[in-house]
């Protein structure tokens, strides 16, 4: 996440505990299964995110682009 020359490193998780890394199911991480919705309505899935403490970066708004993709 940046905002200029500035950075924060974080990360996004299926869970609110913040045990399990949201991924592709490689290196410890893992997928968020989903499956077709009734008359073909969207579901949607909640993503947790955490910025870890003690991170030396500039106040500022931070933002980053976040891309998924689907597979059905």
């Amino acid at each position: 996440m940046s905002s200029g020359a500035n950075s924060l490193n974080y990360n996004l998780y299926t869970d609110p505990t913040y045990l399990t890394v949201w991924g592709d199911g490689n290196g410890g991480t893992a997928t968020v299964p989903g499956a077709i919705g009734v008359l073909l309505l969207p579901i949607d899935h909640v993503v947790y995110g955490r910025i870890p403490a003690g991170q030396n970066s500039a106040a500022g708004n931070y933002s980053d682009t976040i891309s998924v993709t689907v597979t059905y």
